[in-house]
C-alpha cells in the first residue's frame, strides 16, 4: 500500500505519505503549509493518532512561511494528539553545520525553538547534523528507499548571511520571494500559445531560502515519487542526471511533486528531459502568486512525457488547464478534488 494525501496548504505545500502493509504502515508529513493550513488538516492527524500517536518522520523542507507555518501551528498546539520520531529541518545551526548552540527570532529560529524546547528529536537520521547531499545518513529498515536530492552544503551556506541579517532586525524571514514578480492571473497572458511559452528562455530561481529545499526521491513497492520543495531546478537537474543516465536516459517516475507549486523559474526543460513521469502534482491555491506559472504548465504540457496527468489539489487551478483542445494536442488529463473536498487530493492508484 503507498497513499499521497496532498493537503489544504493554501498557497504552499502539505503532503502526507503513507505506506507499507497490514504489519506496519509508516506515515511521513512534508511541510506545513500556511498559518490556516493547522485548523484544515488537524482532523486528519487526529485519525492517525488513533491509529498510532507518532508520525515517522516531519521534513520540513525550508523556511518560507507557506511551508513551514502550519508547522509552527502544529507545535503550538498544546492538545496536539501526535509526536514524531524524528524532525528533518535545516536550521541556523545547520546552515553553519555547528552543534545546537543559539536561536533567534525569526520562522525558522521559532521552530528552532520549539524542537529543542519539546524535545523532540531532530534530524535524529543526520545524527543532528544537516540533511544535505554527500551526508550518510540513517534510513527505515523496511523494503522503501529514499535517496536526497537538494540541498547542497554551498547552497545551505550561501543562507548564512541572509539568515543573520533577518536575526539581528528581529523580523521574519518573508513569505515569498522578493525577486518573484507581483501575483499575476491567468489572464495576464493573453492567449495562451503552449508552444511559445514551452519554448520561452529558462531563468532560474535566485531565492536563497528556495534554494535549500530539502528534495529526495522515494520508493517503495516499485513506486517513485519525488519531492522536492520550492527546490532550485539546477541542483534537482544535476541529481537527477546520473540516475537517468543508470536508466538510459531517462528517470522512471510515477509523481513529481512539481518545485515551487509550478513557478516557471523552478522547473526547466532540462530537468523534464531526464524524467518519465506520469503525474504531475500542484500544491497551491494560486491566490499569492498566481501559481501554476502557464509557463512551467506549458513546459509539462510540451516536455513531459506521451502521456502525462495534471494533478490540482484546488479545484480553481485545475479549472484552467482543464480543456478539451488541448488535453487532446497535448495529452493530458487533469485530476482535481471533488467540490467538498477542495484542497485535499488523494493518490493511491498507481
Amino acid at each position: 500500500m503507498i497513499r499521497l494525501t496532498m493537503l489544504p496548504a493554501q498557497d504552499g505545500d502539505c503532503l502526507l505519505l503513507e505506506y507499507g502493509d497490514n504489519a506496519r504502515t509508516r506515515r511521513i508529513l512534508i511541510d506545513g503549509g500556511r498559518a490556516g493550513t493547522y485548523p484544515d488538516i488537524a482532523p486528519t492527524l487526529n485519525t492517525l493518532a488513533r491509529e498510532n500517536n507518532r508520525l515517522d518522520l516531519l521534513v520540513v523542507t525550508h523556511v518560507d512561511q507557506d511551508h513551514i507555518l502550519g508547522v509552527l501551528g502544529l507545535f503550538n498546539d498544546g492538545a496536539r494528539p501526535i509526536g514524531f520520531d524524528d524532525v528533518w529541518f535545516n536550521g541556523y545551526d545547520q546552515l553553519v553545520d555547528s552543534e545546537f548552540e543559539s536561536f533567534g527570532p525569526i520562522d525558522g529560529e521559532l521552530l528552532t525553538s520549539a524542537l529543542l524546547n519539546q524535545q523532540i528529536p531532530w534530524n535524529r537520521a543526520f545524527k543532528g547534523k544537516a540533511v544535505e547531499l554527500g551526508r550518510p545518513f540513517e534510513w527505515f529498515d523496511d523494503d522503501s528507499a529514499i535517496a536526497l536530492l537538494s540541498p547542497d552544503r554551498a547552497q545551505l551556506s550561501d543562507l548564512i548571511e541572509t539568515w543573520e541579517r533577518e536575526c539581528s532586525r528581529e523580523g521574519l524571514i518573508p513569505g515569498r520571494n522578493p525577486e518573484e514578480p507581483p501575483p499575476r492571473g491567468f489572464e495576464a497572458f493573453g492567449r495562451i500559445d503552449i508552444e511559445a511559452l514551452a519554448g520561452s528562455r529558462f531563468e532560474a530561481d535566485t531565492s536563497k531560502t528556495n534554494r535549500t529545499s530539502i528534495g529526495f526521491l522515494f520508493e517503495y513497492d516499485d513506486v517513485r515519487l519525488m519531492f522536492t520543495g520550492d527546490g532550485d531546478d539546477h541542483r534537482l537537474v544535476d541529481s537527477v542526471r546520473p540516475l537517468a543516465e543508470a536508466e538510459g536516459g531517462r528517470l522512471r517516475l510515477d509523481a513529481l511533486k512539481v518545485s515551487h507549486h509550478g513557478s516557471r523559474k523552478n522547473l526547466s526543460k532540462d530537468l523534464l528531459d531526464l524524467i518519465d513521469c506520469k503525474r504531475y502534482l500542484i500544491s497551491t491555491n494560486g491566490k499569492r502568486h498566481g501559481h501554476p506559472d502557464p509557463v512551467a504548465i506549458a513546459r509539462i504540457l510540451k516536455y513531459g512525457g506521451p502521456q502525462k496527468e495534471l494533478v490540482f489539489n484546488y479545484r480553481s487551478r485545475a479549472a484552467l488547464w482543464d480543456l478539451d483542445g488541448w488535453r487532446d494536442t497535448y495529452h493530458y488529463s487533469v485530476a482535481q478534488p471533488q467540490p467538498e473536498q477542495d484542497g485535499f487530493m488523494i493518490l493511491n492508484q498507481w
